[in-house]
């Protein structure tokens, strides 16, 4: 049975081979070198170890407390312990109270035969509720609305909320997305128009029209804050 090859653990003993390295051969050379050996019978493998070759080991280091990270991570590091400055908040006010909520709700949507039910409101859109006396199986509800004071105004089509019939009123849902608010302070009117039957129904605040105003603030940090800022040049 033939006996498997040597492997010598003994560094060289040769002092020229225990100077550090000058150069390190390429990923081609050492390719090649791997093959060449690999195809010699007569070749012995050796293990090296790199300290012997002259290469640096591996170093560990140990971080504490006091040491401060370079790069991306020193950002990280100062963006979370100090405080961010003054944010901007947007507060949407509805100058309207929501009809839904008031008493006698349903019984005035059976005189008027639409009437808002309820409406949210934030940054970038407008969503909300509205019932219709349901006098025909035929019928639409859309939102018009305007961000200039009606100088010019825009339609968006409700759509009927499924099994919200309750035999004599039905709901619809609205919701408008717009790519532009009115600045602070500025004001969007909106209306309900309900058509059936080949007439028109409009609810439109008892004429005054329903209207949301944008409110832009900044909001303060707290007074123990005021001493803790950094400000660069």
């Amino acid at each position: 049975m033939p006996r498997g090859r040597e492997i010598s653990l003994k560094p060289p003993q040769s002092p020229n081979l225990r100077r550090r390295c000058t150069s390190l051969p390429t990923p081609t050379e050492r390719a090649k070198l791997e093959i060449a050996r690999s195809r010699s019978p007569t070749i012995k493998k050796k293990v090296r170890f790199a300290d012997s070759l002259g290469l640096e080991l591996i170093s560990v280091k140990h971080f504490d407390d006091t040491d401060v990270p370079e790069g991306p991570l020193h950002l990280h590091h100062l963006e979370t312990k100090f405080p961010r400055g003054p944010a901007q908040s947007v507060f949407m006010e509805l100058q309207f109270t929501n009809p839904g909520t008031l008493p006698g709700f349903e019984q005035k949507v059976r005189e008027v035969n639409v009437l808002l039910e309820t409406v949210e409101a934030d940054e970038f859109s407008l969503s909300g509720f509205v019932r219709v006396l349901n006098l025909a199986f035929e019928k639409s509800v859309s939102l018009r609305y305007s961000l200039n004071n009606w100088i010019t105004f825009m339609d968006s089509l409700a759509s009927y909320v499924p099994n919200s019939s309750d035999g004599d009123t039905d709901k619809f849902c609205f919701k408008i997305v717009m790519p532009t608010y009115p600045d602070n302070g500025g004001t969007l009117q909106f209306a309900i128009k309900y058509c059936v039957g080949g007439q028109e129904f409009w609810d439109n605040n008892n004429g005054n029209n329903y209207k949301v105003r944008r409110h832009r603030f900044k909001m303060s940090p707290p007074r123990e804050w005021e001493n803790g800022w950094i400000h660069f040049i």
